[in-house]
C-alpha cells in the first residue's frame, strides 16, 4: 500500500489504498463516535486541490488525536495508519489471525468489485433507511462458494430473502454468514467444513435480476440472531445512524476479502 491523502504532500493515492483508508475512516467514525472522521463515502477518489476533500479533512481530524500538526498523509506502517487501524476496530493484523490462512469465497474474482456501489458494506438499502450489512459478490446463479477457513455450521440453511437461502459458519476468529445461496445446500448444524472447499452454490432471487453471495462477518464479541428485526434495537449503525439491522459484533469484510483475493480456492 502506498500513501493516503494529500497530492501536495506526496500522497500517491492509488485507488485500492484510498479506498481501504477511507473504509477504516468510515469505521472509525462509527466506533468512535466521531463524525468528524467521516470520509463521507468510499469512493477511491481525493480530488483536486486536496481542501476540497472530505476524506482528507477526516484524516487530519483523526490525525489531530495525536498530532499538533496534523499533515493530512497516511502511510503503511506510520502511526497514523496503525491508530487508525486500532480506533476502526479492524483486525488489527489479519495475516495473525485468520487472514493468513482465508480463502477467497470464489474461486475467481467477480469482475464486479465488492467495494463500490450497492455491493459496498455500508451502502444505502430501503431509501437510506438501512444501511448494507455485507458486501455483495456478483457471480452467475449456481456459481459454487467455498469456505474462507475450516470450520463448524452454526445451524442447517435458513430462508434469508425472498427465495434464498443462508449459512452460518462458525469459523474461529469470525462467523460467516454466507448469504443468498440456493436453498439446496446439503450441510447441516454440526457439520465441519474444510477451508477452500465448496458449501454452497449461489442462488437467484426473483425480484432481483443480478445473482451474488451476500457475504458478512461477525467477531464473536457478542451473542444471539445476527439480525435483528426492530430498529429501534438495533445497536450497530452507521456513523451517520442509521441502522444495520445487525448483531453488534458485525465487522465491515472488505478489508479481509482485499487480503483473500491473494489466496483463491482450488477447483472451478
Amino acid at each position: 500500500m502506498g500513501s493516503v491523502g494529500r497530492w501536495d504532500k506526496g500522497a500517491k493515492n492509488d485507488t485500492a489504498d484510498v479506498t481501504t483508508i477511507q473504509t477504516l475512516l468510515t469505521s472509525a467514525a462509527q466506533v468512535q463516535g466521531n463524525p468528524n472522521y467521516d470520509p463521507k463515502g468510499i469512493t477511491g477518489v481525493i480530488p483536486k486541490p486536496p481542501a476540497d476533500s472530505d476524506t482528507v479533512k477526516a484524516i487530519e481530524a483523526f490525525q489531530r488525536l495525536f498530532m499538533t500538526q496534523p499533515d493530512g498523509v497516511v502511510n503503511v506502517g506510520g502511526r497514523t495508519f496503525d491508530r487508525l487501524v486500532e480506533a476502526s476496530g479492524a483486525p488489527p493484523a489479519p495475516a495473525a489471525t485468520l487472514g493468513a490462512g482465508g480463502f477467497f469465497p470464489f474461486a475467481k474474482l467477480p469482475k464486479d468489485s465488492w467495494k463500490t456501489g450497492m455491493r459496498r458494506f455500508e451502502a444505502n438499502r430501503n431509501k437510506g433507511l438501512r444501511a448494507h450489512a455485507g458486501c455483495d459478490l456478483y457471480f452467475p446463479a449456481n456459481t459454487r462458494i467455498h469456505a474462507i477457513a475450516d470450520g463448524v455450521v452454526l445451524r442447517d440453511p435458513y430462508h434469508f430473502y425472498d427465495v434464498v437461502f443462508a449459512l452460518d459458519v462458525d469459523h474461529g476468529d469470525f462467523i460467516a454468514r454466507y448469504g443468498e445461496i440456493r436453498t439446496d445446500c446439503p450441510l447441516k448444524a454440526g457439520d465441519r467444513v474444510q477451508a477452500g472447499a465448496p458449501i454452497a452454490q449461489v442462488g437467484k432471487m426473483k425480484t432481483v435480476d443480478q445473482a451474488m453471495l451476500h457475504f458478512e462477518l461477525y467477531d464473536k464479541s457478542a451473542s444471539g440472531p445476527l439480525t435483528e428485526q426492530n430498529q429501534e434495537r438495533s445497536k450497530k449503525r452507521r456513523s451517520d445512524g442509521v441502522p444495520f439491522f445487525r448483531r453488534m459484533d458485525l465487522i465491515d469484510p472488505t478489508l479481509l476479502l482485499d487480503q483473500w483475493s491473494k489466496n483463491l480456492p482450488p477447483g472451478p
